[in-house]
């Protein structure tokens, strides 16, 4: 049931009230907005710097991103690993936990993965080899993700320590099965082959979906998008309406308070780190499963895979401040800008190097900007509910003279 704010009597006696969700909606979008505007303004000087015409900049940046050709496509496929990959860190810090170890996760899922693919192939018929190489994906980022998490529940080792110690050791575990057990086996004679896995079968790859809107062979645009849309859509409904959401902001914003109340902190913190290393688990599920047309790449788990999506997670996640719906937009505002980087150098003076620039701007921007809008509305709710309580009072009847006044 909509939490509803009750606004202090008007004249004449008539109350209004607002959902609480639509005033902190409002609050947030208008905040962002805000963020934006900054965001554009402080690049606009950095633009002139540079003698360049703010206008023409950014209306490249727009143009490279929704109408040049594949522009939309490509925003989209870069969107997807970054949807996972914030989901991942943003359903940790519900739980006032730092995951920053997504990073190491996605990448021993990509070998889970790659061995599943290479190995299912006549267990697994048709369609279904696909949705168990996913599986195993999700099921090596839950395994390495309940490492540390035990580590916090059973020592109290700081997860921001043991995380980061463990993508090291992630990026070790790559390149050991890429040099033995998945090593290619069938390279063509006298030709020079990067050093990668044998080639997936076909039905182990998900689907281009960029026919299906007119892109054509449109640069890894799959069908994992619309899946990392509906996990969005169960995060929310984790954090939202089940009762490990509740325990995980209890948990987040007061352990010791949460423990009182009788729930299980430990618990609370194992379930989280699985389900961050499960999301973390399709981060890199894009580049292996998927083959870019552009350069007839995928399919096989390669040595020089994309690295450090788990840590543009984290800035992701904090630009769509860690909402899972707010999440999927500002992945897909993240792949615009990204979009621009590589066409600034060719239609402009400007180095591609302003476009991490500007997503830094953007980042400080977002966290100013939301925490003053959220100190705004708390200081409203406070002074709403104090008025709410006055008002009660002065329409408590007084209580009847006690016999001392009387006889006085």
């Amino acid at each position: 049931m909509a939490t509803t704010v009750a606004a202090p009597p008007a004249a004449g006696g008539v109350t209004r009230s607002r959902p609480e969700w639509l005033e902190r909606a409002v609050g947030q979008g208008l905040a962002l907005l805000l963020a934006v505007v900054i965001a554009l303004a402080l690049g606009s000087v950095i633009i002139i710097l540079y003698g360049e015409n703010p206008i023409d900049v950014y209306e490249t940046i727009l143009r490279s991103a929704t109408t040049a050709k594949d522009g939309p496509a490509w925003v989209l496929a870069a969107a997807t690993p970054l949807i996972f990959s914030a989901l991942a860190v943003s359903i940790c810090f519900k739980g006032g936990l730092f995951n920053i170890g997504v990073e190491g996760q996605y990448l021993v899922a990509m070998t889970t993965a790659a061995w599943a693919a290479l190995h299912l192939g006549g267990v697994l018929p048709g369609p279904l080899l696909m949705w168990g190489v996913l599986l195993f994906g999700m099921l090596g980022g839950m395994a390495y993700a309940a490492v540390p998490g035990a580590l916090k529940v059973k020592t109290g080792a700081h997860e921001v320590v043991t995380t980061i110690m463990m993508n090291g050791i992630a990026v070790s575990l790559v390149a050991y099965a890429l040099n033995h057990p998945l090593r290619y086996t069938n390279a063509p004679v006298g030709q020079n082959v990067d050093l990668r896995t044998n080639i997936f079968p076909a039905n182990a790859k998900v689907p281009d979906l960029g026919h299906v809107f007119g892109f054509g062979p449109a640069p890894r645009f799959s069908w994992l998008f619309p899946i990392a849309v509906v996990a969005a859509l169960i995060v929310w409904f984790i954090v939202k309406r089940m009762r490990l959401g509740y325990e995980a902001r209890a948990v987040g914003a007061s352990a010791g308070s949460a423990q009182a109340g009788g729930i299980s902190i430990g618990s609370v913190q194992m379930k989280l780190f699985l389900i961050s290393g499960a999301l973390a688990g399709l981060v890199g599920m894009q580049q292996i499963l998927v083959n870019n047309a552009s350069t007839s790449t995928g399919g096989y788990l390669p040595q020089n895979y994309e690295a450090t999506l788990g840590f543009t997670g984290i800035a992701v996640a904090f630009l769509g401040q860690n909402n899972p719906i707010g999440i999927v937009f500002a992945a897909i505002f993240w792949a615009a800008l990204s979009r621009g980087e590589s066409i600034l150098p060719i239609e402009t003076n400007m180095p591609r190097e302003f476009v991490i620039i500007l997503q830094g701007i953007l980042i400080m921007s977002v966290v100013i900007t939301y925490t003053l809008a959220k100190r705004r509305l708390d200081r409203r709710q406070t002074g709403r509910v104090i008025a709410e309580e006055e008002a009660i009072e002065m329409q408590q009847p007084e209580p009847p003279p006690t016999i001392q006044e009387v006889t006085a």
